[in-house]
């Protein structure tokens, strides 16, 4: 069997977005688990150790923000890297998330691309 690269945990509500990120790090090595939304994704995160996380901003029941605070909060002390995708403009408040060591990927974008990311993130570890 082939050894995971590691595992990669999505929290969005975009479950088409969700299909083709799981299919695309999927084909790369990653495990990959998914979650709908923020409120979820944190419930879910008290059982998971990922090597990396992806977040979306705009999600019901809680913004990707909100969550990528909690989630700083609980990875950071084990260096796990927090991507935040968003559809938004750039706002002058991405540079206060890039601060705290968010990753801000711009939607749309190439999913190889992503991936690309990913891979160079993980392989500095």
């Amino acid at each position: 069997m082939i050894q995971s690269r590691g595992l990669i945990f999505i929290i969005d509500d975009d479950l088409t977005l969700q299909t083709i990120l799981e299919y695309a790090l999927r084909n790369a090595g990653y495990e990959v688990i998914l979650a709908p939304d923020g409120q979820e994704g944190l419930r879910m995160l008290e059982n998971l150790t990922p090597s990396l996380v992806i977040s979306d901003i705009m999600m019901p029941n809680m913004d990707g923000v909100e969550v990528f605070y909690h989630l700083k909060e609980r990875l950071q002390d084990q260096g796990i890297p927090i991507m935040i995708m968003t559809a938004l403009n750039r706002k002058p408040w991405f540079a206060a998330l890039e601060a705290e060591g968010a990753v801000i990927m711009q939607k749309p974008f190439e999913v190889d691309r992503l991936v690309d990311m990913i891979n160079v993130t993980l392989d500095q570890d």
